[in-house]
This record gives structure tokens, C-alpha cells and sequence, in this order.
């Protein structure tokens, strides 16, 4: 059963992929994963919690840091794919104060980058008739 945190990146979001289970034994790769993100100058972390089924004290003293971390060096820090469980137990812990529960990736980005506002269609004055004489 793996227990190490994968990243990626992608333009100036860095990707945390967390395992299945995210306890004590997490905590160096994560921090290893956290830190490669960081000389890459990334300033969004995106913490990806979609294989995810448990997280135990310890795991979520390692999130609690992580982000910590990441909010004193600028970075925005956003977290998915987070059961209802786990939504509401990091809002109870005071992490939504610090950081952005979004659904998936997907609405990380819809985000990051709103679609343009809907061009504002134009309406033509109805044209006056001029009085036949």
C-alpha cells in the first residue's frame, strides 16, 4: 500500500497527489514533494485528496503544516476531492480560514480562471416613426 505523496506541475500550480491513507509515514514524502514544488517557484498548491479514504491525526497535522507552509511563502493553497467527512472536519480545524475546498480539479481551475463575463447584447432603440403629415 503506498504511502508517498506524488506531484506534478503544471504552469505555476503544483499538484499534491496524497495516497489512500494519509498518516505519519506521509509525512516525509510530502514534505519531500512540497519542497520540489517550491524551488519550481510554484505559487498555487493544489492538495489532491481524490484517492484518499483516511486521514488520521497525524495526517491531518501534516496538512495543517503543509498549508501553514505554503500561506507564510504567498501560495495559494486549494484542497479536492475531500469526502463531506473530511470537508467538515477541516473546517472545524480552522483550515478553510486558510485555504480554498473546491470539488475537483476542474473547479480549481474554473476558479483560478472565470470565464469571461457574457458580451452584453446590445439593444437598438426602437426606431421612432416619424408623424405622417
Amino acid at each position: 500500500m503506498a504511502k508517498d505523496v506524488q506531484f506534478r506541475q503544471d504552469g505555476k500550480i503544483g499538484f499534491l497527489d496524497f495516497p489512500r491513507d494519509v498518516i505519519a509515514q506521509t509525512r516525509e514524502s510530502a514534505y519531500a514533494a512540497y519542497n520540489q514544488l517550491s524551488v519550481s517557484k510554484v505559487e498555487i498548491v493544489a492538495m489532491n485528496f481524490e484517492t484518499s479514504d483516511y486521514l488520521n491525526s497525524a495526517g491531518i497535522g501534516l496538512v495543517i503544516s503543509l498549508v501553514e507552509d505554503a500561506n507564510r511563502a504567498g501560495r495559494r493553497v486549494f484542497a479536492y476531492g475531500l469526502s463531506s467527512h473530511y470537508r467538515k472536519l477541516f473546517s472545524m480545524v480552522g483550515l478553510t480560514e486558510r485555504l480554498s475546498l473546491v470539488a475537483n480539479e476542474q473547479a480549481m481551475r474554473d476558479k483560478l480562471n472565470p470565464p469571461p463575463p457574457p458580451e452584453e447584447v446590445k439593444k437598438e432603440e426602437p426606431k421612432k416613426e416619424e408623424p405622417k403629415s
